[in-house]
């Protein structure tokens, strides 16, 4: 079986977040690719640990575990 395509796959999904976040926590604002929303970055969530990366409309959604 031959993995590279989704190893490729995986890796360029990995680095595209990993620059998402990276601009956001720099202050920069970015828009939701589905719906064109203002994406924000939450580091002070309730739960300790965790952020959150989402768009008003709930298109985008991810949880972050923040290393202590």
């Amino acid at each position: 079986m031959d993995f590279s395509g989704l190893n490729k796959k995986a890796s360029d999904s990995f680095h595209k977040q990993r620059n998402m976040l990276k601009q956001l926590a720099q202050g920069k604002t970015l828009e939701c690719e589905k719906c064109n929303g203002v994406l924000t970055l939450d580091l002070a969530t309730s739960e300790p640990g965790k952020g959150i990366v989402k768009c008003e409309h709930g298109c985008t959604d991810i949880i972050l575990e923040l290393g202590t």
